[in-house]
């Protein structure tokens, strides 16, 4: 875990003057089943696609995008999903440098490393990846490669024990001790190691973009953080963490948070820019209104 590793199956871009993307993670679409963690923030999400979509984004899914670790195959998900698909296919085209769906696996669809041409039976000619890399310089992956619970030997056992029994202990409100994001301290030490990525390789990476342990990371904050710098209470320092702020990690979050998905929003004119953005119900309006709200 010290030094950045090799990837498989690199998808390089280079941003142009008025380029946007969005990059999400960590989908976990599932049957539609009480183990679907994906379902509750599904119209939410689609709402996010088709504001993306008019507005003239690239649309970047950073891994975990369909849980089959807990589903033997993809045909459930799909019928489930297919809304959802028959929007992604509005980004997609069979040319390479015209499409604006590029896809990368994570731990939770590894299957699509060898298994690419099932999906290709929906986006003819899409490339799924392992890394994608912008402007040679801002490596996007899943994140799993820095989890010693999900990458190597490892990560076996886990799939193992989630595909056997976890959806059993998920319906009796039971947490994966197998990921990051149920586990804290995993996912600090999992958040260090990408920042170290960022900070101490040879290759001329300068940042990192990453998602899997489903916390969101702005400039090497997390929200909790973010949220704290806002209060101006003279009791209460921020200068430390304004000290933290580091914008080589970011890290997108899910779409798995209670009934709300964040993501980061990347923009080029002059300089890159990024925005971190959460989708939510907005009780305000109705219990359909979605709301977008830059963090």
């Amino acid at each position: 875990m010290s030094g950045l590793p090799e990837f498989e199956r690199v998808k390089h871009i280079t941003l142009t003057p008025g380029m946007k993307l969005i990059v999400m993670s960590d989908m976990h679409r599932g049957d539609g089943s009480g183990a679907d963690d994906f379902a509750q923030n599904s119209l939410i999400y689609r709402c996010a696609l088709e504001y993306y979509l008019e507005k003239g984004f690239t649309y970047i899914e950073l891994g975990d995008a369909e849980e089959l670790w807990e589903n033997e195959n993809f045909d459930q998900i799909y019928i489930t999903h297919t809304p959802v698909y028959e929007l992604l296919a509005k980004f997609h085209d069979p040319d390479p440098e015209k499409t604006r769906y590029i896809k990368a696996w994570g731990n939770h669809d590894l299957y699509w490393k060898d298994n690419e041409a099932i999906y290709q039976s929906l986006f003819p000619g899409i490339r799924i990846h392992e890394a994608v890399i912008l402007n040679d310089s801002i490596l996007m992956i899943h994140g799993h490669q820095a989890d010693p619970m999900c990458s190597g030997p490892v990560a076996a056992v886990s799939q193992f024990f989630v595909n056997h029994f976890w959806t059993e202990f998920q319906h009796l409100g039971a947490k994966d001790p197998t990921r990051a994001a149920t586990n804290p301290g995993l996912c600090n030490e999992v958040d260090v190691h990408l920042h170290k990525w960022a900070t101490r390789n040879n290759r001329g990476i300068t940042a990192v973009i990453a998602g899997h342990t489903h916390r969101a990371v702005f400039e090497n904050l997390s929200l909790s953080e973010i949220h704290l710098q806002t209060i101006r209470f003279k009791t209460i320092d921020v200068e430390p963490l304004e000290a933290k702020r580091d914008p080589r990690y970011y890290n997108t979050g899910s779409c798995v948070h209670p009934l709300s998905i964040t993501g980061l929003e990347i923009s080029f004119d002059d300089k890159i820019r990024y925005r971190l953005i959460k989708w939510h119900c907005d009780a305000d309006r109705n219990m359909l209104g979605v709301k977008r709200v830059v963090l």
